[in-house]
């Protein structure tokens, strides 16, 4: 299976989205460093604690690297059956549920790495760089950087799920544009805040949310590879 996986990443190219992964997360940790910075003498700061400065982070990078899920899915599922190339590519003598599966688990695979590396690198940034310009209240110890992953790892799972939901509507019209609008609105809905006047909660927070957004995406993902070996495609 996995050799299919590296296969598809070879035939797509994947490798470019090392250059978008970078310049994604310079630019979400250059917007939340500025915001930091340019409020922190205020007596209303934007980011008060580090539990804030990393909500903001994740945030960003859920919703960011949702989206970008979107594309890499919309380049090496939906593109191929829009195209019609996936039926040369079923003309091999591998099941296309086997085929369906790597390209799937190479989309997932990928966004769980990019918004865990993606987070992770800026947690570790802001340990390094707290003690020196002092991006909000407070210090961030080492045993509070390490206390972080456990969360960072299930939330990066969860929400690599929730990238797969937009298959549902790329697949309906063999639509590129759908599946990158779907995973806008998914990424922008699953971590919208909402407030009771005082207190901001997101809705990713809400741990019953995201999982049933992530469980719904991986229904999804089997249900579009249980009947492809019997499914023509059209």
């Amino acid at each position: 299976m996995w050799q299919l996986v590296k296969l598809e990443w070879r035939k797509h190219k994947m490798s470019r989205y090392f250059l978008s992964f970078l310049l994604c997360v310079a630019g979400i940790y250059g917007f939340v460093v500025f915001a930091a910075i340019s409020s922190k003498h205020d007596i209303n700061s934007v980011i008060p604690s580090y539990k804030d400065f990393f909500v903001l982070v994740t945030l960003l990078t859920n919703i960011t690297f949702i989206i970008l899920g979107g594309v890499i899915l919309s380049r090496v599922v939906i593109s191929e059956f829009r195209s019609k190339t996936i039926n040369v590519l079923f003309t091999y003598p591998i099941r296309r549920k086997k085929l369906m599966l790597s390209k799937l688990l190479l989309v997932f695979t990928m966004t769980t790495g990019a918004i865990f590396l993606g987070t992770w690198i800026m947690q570790g940034l802001t340990y390094f760089l707290q003690p020196a310009i002092g991006l909000f209240e407070g210090t961030f110890s080492k045993q509070e950087l390490f206390a972080t992953l456990p969360k960072t790892i299930t939330n990066a799972i969860m929400m690599a799920a929730i990238a797969l939901i937009p298959l549902f509507f790329g697949m309906r019209k063999k639509s590129t544009s759908a599946t990158i609008t779907s995973a806008v609105l998914f990424g922008f809905l699953i971590n919208s805040t909402i407030s009771n006047g005082g207190a901001t909660t997101s809705l990713s927070d809400v741990i019953v949310i995201p999982m049933i957004f992530s469980l719904i995406g991986a229904a999804i993902a089997y249900l579009s590879i249980r009947n492809i070996d019997r499914k023509d495609v059209v």
